[in-house]
């Protein structure tokens, strides 16, 4: 006989572990929801700060590279802590000096003139693809093809200029005058054109270019005065942006101008701020306390390890490719080179970019795959790109970096570019690396300890 006391439940077994479902999930949206408000505030901060950001974030990574030098001399060559600062400020200053002196004028020189060859790519892409395309595919992507070349030279800053179609005749004539009188013949509209070349004698041509060049400058004065307070709007309009402009060189200057500043502070603290922060915290309770400081300890550790080891290791592969791009023959391989291997400080980067860019080199360089057929260069540039990736996975990250993330490949490059996109550029997909690593030392934390997942 059951107890009379004894109440049914009022919910059913099947009601309950949906109650339970929606809780888990309204838990899972709140704590997304808190995420992405993160996230909004880190980004507006970014864009606000930007500039006070990139200092501090610079000198910081400088400071995590710089940092053993300074033990190193402090410690085994037994100067002080200013003095080793000061030496390495010295040496610093003497290898930037000899690099720039040794490499900065053929580094600037192949800048240059990779700009003006990269100018004439889309030329030579469209006449390849005319070549080797269908008729009817060729058509097809023509318009796509002409809106790219306007495009790059945007990007480039090409300036336009227009062409100018003459018969030979005309052409003969066009070609007689002097700079002046060109501007003004390009200035006139067809009939005036027509009306020009009409005159034979070349003093008459002469001297209707001098009358039309008048009228022009009169128009032109006329067209002042009637819109000179459209014109002193717009001359305040530019002389404020001006202004504004320039104030904003001296801000990025401001900038640049006191990493040394900042650097010199980070260098030469020997305070260890996460143990002052240990007793900041005493309010909390112990096993809280514990894991705040478990994690800032395994954040820092993870940024510090991170940034050492990408720095040496993207200066290594640069170095390496410049050295291969120049056997191999690619032009600007030096300048390249450098360039690649600085943009493997985020992961992946410089590797994706580096061959997409040799390989448009390789073929469109004078002499390269599309003039002459030989693929030397490409081989030559690809083995390069295999030797450096090699060394680089093999022996200088394991060596240098060990296994201080532990991420996977596809983790790494996801978290490039949502880091990249949330915090706004360059400087979110720098730090996308150590934030992933820090989420899932975080989650692995919470698992095992309030889970009791050993799994994690």
């Amino acid at each position: 006989m059951k107890d009379s006391t004894s109440s049914p439940h009022i919910l059913s077994e099947r009601q309950r572990k949906f109650l339970g479902f929606v809780a888990c999930f309204a838990g899972a949206l709140l704590l997304g929801c808190l995420f992405a408000a993160v996230i909004l505030i880190l980004n507006r901060a970014f864009d606000l700060f930007g500039g006070v950001i990139w200092s501090l974030a610079i000198s910081g990574m400088l400071a995590i590279l710089l940092r053993p030098i300074v033990a190193f001399f402090e410690e085994k060559v037994k100067f002080g802590r200013f003095s080793s600062i000061l030496l390495l400020y010295a040496l610093v200053i003497i290898t930037a000096g000899s690099a720039t002196w040794l490499l900065g004028g053929k580094v600037i020189h192949q800048t240059k003139e990779f700009l003006g060859t990269a100018a004439d790519w889309p030329e030579q892409l469209e006449e390849k693809a005319k070549q080797s395309l269908p008729p009817e595919t060729w058509e097809s992507i023509s318009g796509q093809v002409d809106t790219f070349k306007e495009y790059w030279k945007d990007i480039l800053g090409e300036e336009k200029t227009p062409i100018l179609a003459l018969p030979t005749d005309q052409q003969e004539i066009y070609d007689s005058l002097n700079i002046e009188q060109r501007e003004t013949f390009r200035a006139l509209d067809p009939d005036e054109r027509n009306a020009l070349f009409a005159i034979e004698d070349k003093s008459e041509q002469i001297e209707y270019l001098e009358r039309k060049a008048t009228e022009i400058h009169n128009r032109a004065m006329e067209a002042m005065e009637k819109q000179g307070g459209d014109i002193a709007e717009k001359s305040a309009a530019v002389i404020k942006s001006a202004w504004s402009g320039l104030l904003g060189f001296f801000a990025q200057m401001t900038y640049l101008a006191v990493i040394p500043i900042y650097l010199f502070y980070f260098l030469s603290s020997n305070r260890n701020l996460i143990d002052d922060l240990e007793k900041e915290l005493s309010f909390l309770s112990d096993s809280v306390k514990e894991d705040v400081i478990f994690l800032i300890r395994e954040f820092v550790s993870i940024l510090v390890s991170f940034f050492r080891g990408q720095l040496l290791i993207g200066l290594l592969m640069g170095v390496g490719y410049a050295i291969g791009f120049s056997i191999s023959g690619l032009k600007f391989g030096i300048t390249l080179g450098l360039l690649f291997g600085l943009l493997n400080i985020v992961p992946y980067l410089g590797s994706i970019v580096g061959i997409v860019t040799a390989l448009l080199v390789s073929y469109l360089q004078p002499g390269g795959i599309a003039e002459s057929g030989e693929w030397n260069v490409l081989i030559g540039c690809g083995i390069s790109f295999v030797i450096v990736q090699v060394i680089e996975s093999y022996y200088l990250t394991p060596k240098i970096m060990g296994q201080q993330t532990g991420l996977h490949p596809v983790v790494v490059m996801v978290s490039i570019f949502f880091w990249g996109t949330a915090l706004g550029g360059i400087l979110g997909m720098i730090f996308g690396i150590p934030l992933t690593a820090f989420i899932i030392i975080t989650w692995r934390l919470l698992c095992r300890k309030y889970f009791h997942r050993a799994d994690c």
